[in-house]
């Protein structure tokens, strides 16, 4: 996948209203989003790429904005998606559709519920699994056969499944999660993100034979775009 690169203006992004596409006036947004789209569609031609994970090396890079908006594009284009939430220590996927957190990975892991039973609802077409209550020891929850069990389930009932993961250098968890997915999106964050911690992030992900599909560059100021402007980067512009 070609490097993407997803633009902010100065203002701070609302953590707890993310889904931006729809928004007029962000129409390129919008196209961004279906690049991105294009090429999981690419990368899926044979099927064996349904189940993707996203992770940044560090925290506030802007993972759950994009998998946020990538799991609506996906649902436009007619599409059955799930978004899950992966993790379970800072849960913020509930936030981005405007659902509570109750009822979810916990229930299916801890009480025995079926997926049809945890699974909401919203009004983008997105399915979403939150994480629940609480979870004590959140590494052996990613770790067990039941999560591996909820992945494989979401895999049958839908074309899309999508899994919101911690920071690579913050949490292990994204090598639990990596078992279950066919290739993991890794957010860089323009300004943000320090060369090595990007750098040790690609070097664990090689490390464990993780598919890294590709890279999405976010919170770029839109007036350096020109300073990207050639054939190896989808621009996405989105306003905080």
């Amino acid at each position: 996948m070609k490097m993407s690169k997803i633009a902010k203006k100065k203002n701070h992004l609302d953590r707890h209203n993310v889904i931006i596409i729809d928004k007029p006036g962000n129409e390129v947004v919008a196209e961004a989003f279906n690049r991105l789209k294009d090429n999981i569609l690419f990368f899926n031609a044979d099927n064996n790429v349904k189940v993707i994970q996203i992770s940044s090396s560090t925290a506030c890079e802007g993972k759950t904005t994009v998998i946020s908006n990538l799991a609506v594009t996906l649902a436009k284009n007619g599409l059955k998606v799930l978004l899950i939430e992966g993790d379970l220590r800072s849960p913020r996927v509930h936030r981005s559709f405007n659902l509570d957190c109750e009822v979810g990975v916990y229930d299916f892991i801890l009480q025995n519920k079926s997926l049809n039973e945890i699974v909401k609802h919203t009004s983008y077409g997105v399915d979403v699994v939150t994480r629940g209550a609480k979870i004590e020891n959140p590494s052996a929850a990613i770790a067990s056969k039941k999560f591996k069990d909820l992945v494989s389930s979401a895999r049958e009932a839908y074309d899309y499944v999508l899994i919101d993961c911690p920071p690579v250098l913050d949490i292990s968890d994204y090598i639990h999660t990596s078992a279950c997915v066919d290739g993991t999106i890794f957010c860089v964050a323009y300004g943000l993100t320090k060369k090595h911690n990007v750098k040790e992030a690609v070097e664990l992900f090689k490390q464990r034979n993780i598919n890294v599909l590709g890279t999405v560059f976010t919170m770029v100021d839109p007036s350096h775009g020109k300073g990207y402007g050639n054939n190896r980067y989808t621009n996405y512009y989105y306003k905080g």
